[in-house]
């Protein structure tokens, strides 16, 4: 039998060992057991303490004002549970500072402890490949034979090259076309790129003709016509003759 420090820790265990919670609480089952410990403790000839004896007592007033109450609240009952809990928090403080304690010695020696540093092993150098009398023989034919590796199996692949576009002669192309007919969409310019280079290059030159008043565009409904412009601007910086470097700052002008 365990040896319990008062009833309060009985009825504890009691409540552990049916997993049931203390604000849950059973006192027709909780007193049963009890009574039937005690009866235990008299068989054995084992004395019983007083405190013991009352504390089956005061359950028993409990078990009575709970049987005559109509739904009403027994304050006994309360102050129970709430010694039951008081006590089971002294217990699970007591269970966590003892084993601070130790966890504080096993940290203070695993402080003092050094690993060993890693120890470094020579290459070996041996060579333990036991070549075959026939790979041998076939290899020295081949060298005498002048025999080549075959190349390996597979399709040969290439990587794509960039393709680079130069702006200056988009430009000199759009207006090679508005001089022969007199305007043009930029939708027609953009289809009649080959490339992703190509389309980027035809806006890129189009906004260059635009800041150096060569062009003017007029925006319709479904598209953005361009004329070429009556008088070209004199911007500062831009080359003569607009029709040699329309790339700006880029003295090649790709995209």
């Amino acid at each position: 039998m365990e040896d319990f420090v008062g009833p309060l820790s009985l009825i504890l265990q009691l409540l552990s060992k049916n997993k049931i919670e203390i604000r849950d609480i059973s006192i027709s089952l909780i007193l049963e057991q009890y009574l039937d410990y005690l009866d235990t403790l008299q068989k054995m000839d084992l004395e019983i303490a007083s405190e013991f004896v009352a504390m089956a007592s005061y359950l028993m007033l409990i078990k009575t004002k709970m049987l005559l109450s109509t739904g009403q609240e027994v304050e006994e009952l309360t102050d129970l549970i709430s010694s039951l809990e008081e006590l089971k928090r002294r217990d699970t403080y007591a269970q966590i500072k003892a084993v601070a304690e130790i966890l504080r010695d096993l940290s203070a020696r695993a402080g003092e402890t050094y690993t060993k540093p890693p120890e470094a092993i020579p290459p070996d150098r041996t060579y333990r490949y036991r070549h075959k009398i026939s790979d041998l023989t076939r290899a020295y034919r081949r060298i005498a034979q002048g025999e080549e590796t075959p190349p390996p199996q597979g399709r040969p692949f290439t990587y794509p090259k960039p393709i680079v576009y130069p702006v200056k002669d988009k430009a000199r192309e759009i207006l090679q076309t508005l001089s022969l007919e007199g305007s043009a969409r930029l939708m027609d310019l953009t289809r009649r790129a080959a490339s992703r280079s190509e389309v980027v290059a035809v806006f890129i030159a189009v906004l260059e003709l635009c800041r150096m008043g060569e062009i003017e565009l007029i925006e319709t409904e479904e598209d953005v016509t361009i004329y070429r412009a009556a008088a070209p601007l004199e911007t500062p910086g831009a080359p003569e003759n607009p029709e040699e470097e329309p790339g700006g700052e880029d003295p090649n002008g790709k995209v």
